[in-house]
């Protein structure tokens, strides 16, 4: 295995616990956001939660359409993911830019980018072969 495919791994590794662990402590009543900032319930930056509902939307929008004209098919879960993160991304730059956030909000779309783009080459054949040895 190589190592951009070992990195990705770790990452969605990662990315896992984090999930579980924001959904337990959500159901718990407490409110965390990205990275690990503690508020009040209900206290998500409204950026930041409008950002993701419109990326869930486009997201099942895409696979929504490709239903629609017959090019849908199985999908492996991280297909859906680099989806989702393109989305957050695209979205999330427009969102950040639109409503003036502060410039450290910019911090956290550059980790989903750079998420992506590691994401995309580990799992893209194209750029899987650029990688294995001859």
């Amino acid at each position: 295995m190589n190592l951009i495919r070992s990195i990705a791994k770790i990452l969605i590794f990662l990315f896992v616990v984090w999930l579980i662990f924001m959904s337990i402590a959500g159901l718990l009543g407490i409110s965390i956001h990205f990275p690990f900032v503690i508020t009040e319930e209900g206290g998500i930056p409204y950026h930041r939660l409008l950002s993701i509902r419109i990326a869930v939307f486009l997201t099942l929008a895409y696979y929504g359409a490709l239903y629609i004209i017959n090019k849908s098919k199985e999908v492996y879960p991280v297909q859906f993911l680099k989806v989702f993160l393109f989305n957050l991304c695209a979205v999330g730059l427009i969102i950040f830019y639109r409503m003036e956030v502060p410039k450290e909000e910019y911090l956290v779309a550059a980790f989903w980018i750079g998420f992506f783009i590691i994401l995309n080459f580990a799992t893209t054949e194209r750029y899987r072969k650029l990688f294995k040895k001859n």
